[in-house]
């Protein structure tokens, strides 16, 4: 993407196509995003190397279940938070904040 860190291609490059995956909440993100923070060529290089995947009804079991708690707000970070953990993976962001207190495991790579 655009202005994309060194660090960050360098450790995408440490995996094979198909290992890193992509939930379809931050692919509706990145949609809404398109020509403002990012071209459509590089949207297009990005979404022929991970797989988006689909928001079913585990994930929303567990939304549902993080809202009973009053702890979180409904917000896209806590739909994709549900998401990575009703699939047990981990969430690799730059806004680290967003994602603390889920008990999910959270790498930046931009350091």
């Amino acid at each position: 993407m655009k202005n994309t860190p060194k660090a960050v291609v360098e450790r995408f490059s440490q995996h094979f196509v198909g290992e890193i995956v992509m939930s379809a909440i931050t692919w509706a993100e990145l949609q809404r995003g398109l020509g403002i923070y990012q071209s459509q060529a590089d949207f297009d290089k990005l979404s022929a190397v991970i797989k988006v995947v689909p928001f079913d009804d585990k994930a929303g079991e567990m939304f549902g279940k993080m809202m009973q708690t009053g702890k979180f707000k409904a917000c896209f970070d806590t739909l994709i938070a549900c998401h990575a953990l009703s699939l047990g993976l981990t969430i690799v962001t730059n806004n680290v904040d967003d994602f603390e207190g889920f008990g999910l495991v959270i790498e930046d790579w931009t350091k």
